[in-house]
C-alpha cells in the first residue's frame, strides 16, 4: 500500500495531478482546493499550509518536488488501482473517516470534501442537519442522514464549531446563486467572507469576488 508520494507535478488535469516519482507517474484524483494550490504555484514554491493556517508542508510545480499523502483502493469494476492525494495528513484522515460510511466510496469522499468545509460537516453531524448536506454536496436524503448518523462519534477530532450558524452559511450560498454566481464559486468566497449578520457576509463575498 502507498503511504506517500513524492516528486513533480507532470500535468495537472481539472480533478487530478499526473505526480512523477521514482521514474514513474502517477495519476492522482485531488481536492479543488489543492488543485487551485497547485495552479498559483507553477514555477515557484508555496507556503507551507496547514487548515489551522500555520506553515506545513510545502507544496510546488514544475521544479521542486511535491509530498502527497495517499490513499490507494484497488477498483474492481474498472480494473484500475485509484490513487487519491492530500497535502495535509488531516485531509487524509477525513477522507478515510468519510469512506468509513456506508455507501460512501472514495469519489463521493472526495466530492463532499470539495463541497463540504470540515466543520461545516462538523457542525451540519452535531446539528443533524441534513438539509445543509444536501443542498452543498448534493448527497441524496437517505445517504445524507446516514452519514450524519454514522459519523456521530467519529469526528471530534475536526476544529470546534461552536457559534457556526449553518443557517446563515446556506442563505448565504442561496443568495449568490441567485446573484448568478456558480456553486463552487460561492462555497470558495464564502470561506473567506466576514461578518456577524447575512447582509454583511455576502457584502464582503461579493467584495472578494469583485476583486477576482
Amino acid at each position: 500500500m502507498i503511504s506517500f508520494l513524492e516528486g513533480k507535478i507532470e500535468y495537472l488535469g481539472d480533478k487530478f495531478v499526473i505526480l512523477s516519482a521514482g521514474g514513474i507517474g502517477y495519476k492522482v484524483s485531488i481536492v479543488p482546493k489543492l488543485l487551485n494550490i497547485l495552479s498559483k504555484s507553477q514555477g515557484g514554491v508555496n507556503p507551507e499550509r496547514s487548515r489551522e493556517g500555520t506553515q506545513r508542508a510545502s507544496t510546488s510545480y514544475g521544479v521542486d518536488p511535491v509530498k502527497m499523502f495517499i490513499h490507494s483502493q484497488l477498483n474492481m469494476r474498472e480494473g484500475t488501482f485509484d490513487l487519491y492525494g492530500f497535502d495535509i495528513k488531516e485531509d487524509l484522515d477525513l477522507f478515510n473517516t468519510l469512506i468509513s460510511v456506508s455507501g460512501i466510496g472514495p469519489k463521493n469522499a472526495l466530492n463532499i470534501m470539495s463541497s463540504v468545509e470540515p466543520r461545516h460537516l462538523k457542525a451540519a453531524v452535531i446539528n443533524d442537519d441534513a438539509d445543509f448536506l444536501k443542498k452543498v454536496s448534493g448527497l441524496g436524503p437517505k445517504t445524507a442522514q446516514r452519514l450524519i448518523l454514522e459519523l456521530k462519534n467519529k469526528i471530534d477530532y475536526l476544529e470546534d464549531v461552536d457559534g457556526l450558524d449553518l443557517g446563515q452559511e446556506g442563505h448565504a450560498m442561496d443568495a449568490l446563486l441567485a446573484l448568478g454566481y456558480s456553486a463552487n464559486q460561492a462555497k470558495d468566497v464564502l470561506k473567506e467572507a466576514k461578518g456577524e449578520t447575512l447582509e454583511n457576509r455576502v457584502r464582503d463575498a461579493l467584495k472578494i469576488l469583485g476583486k477576482k
